[in-house]
């Protein structure tokens, strides 16, 4: 890995940690750790075959003879961020859902656009900043419709008379 891809990779990695560990409100431990493993999941089934079909390259990745995606964005930092996502929109409603849905992939777009342009970490094929926008979008309303009927089937199914 080049310079500048390290520094980026190493920068993401220690950020969104710190994100992880300073701005996520705990007390709904049970739920991010739901849309944690969701986002993996989605983003893991969802990421590969775009890779596969040359949609994206990642040129300069982590683990590059096991994985041909970029398993740092799906599997670390695109999860970490929509648990901050779900986390602001937990108590609001749709327009607030969808806004932030649409500000939170502007912003990795933001990011991510000037990366693909200038480093290796990143290479479109067959795919566009706008691709990746409403990509994004879709996957962050997606992560806050399975949380949704994730707490709805806790708060119906929950403790019953055979559980502790």
């Amino acid at each position: 890995m080049a310079g500048t891809e390290l520094i980026i990779t190493v920068a993401a990695t220690v950020a969104t940690l710190l994100l992880l560990i300073f701005a996520v409100d705990w007390r709904y431990f049970r739920d991010w750790v739901v849309v944690f493993l969701f986002k993996c999941t989605l983003d893991f089934i969802w990421g590969s075959p775009v890779v596969a079909m040359k949609m994206i390259e990642y040129p300069d990745r982590i683990l590059p003879h096991y994985y041909d995606t970029s398993i740092l964005f799906e599997l670390w930092v695109f999860p970490v961020l929509c648990i901050l996502y779900n986390q602001i929109t937990r108590t609001r409603g749709l327009t607030a859902i969808v806004g932030y849905a649409f500000l939170f992939s502007a912003g990795i777009v933001a990011l991510e656009y000037p990366i693909e342009r200038y480093t290796d970490l990143i290479e479109y094929k067959n795919w566009t900043w706008f691709t990746s926008l409403y990509t994004l979008i879709l996957t962050f309303l997606m992560s806050r419709t399975f949380i949704a009927f994730f707490r709805w089937g806790c708060d119906r199914f929950g403790p019953g008379p055979f559980r502790r």
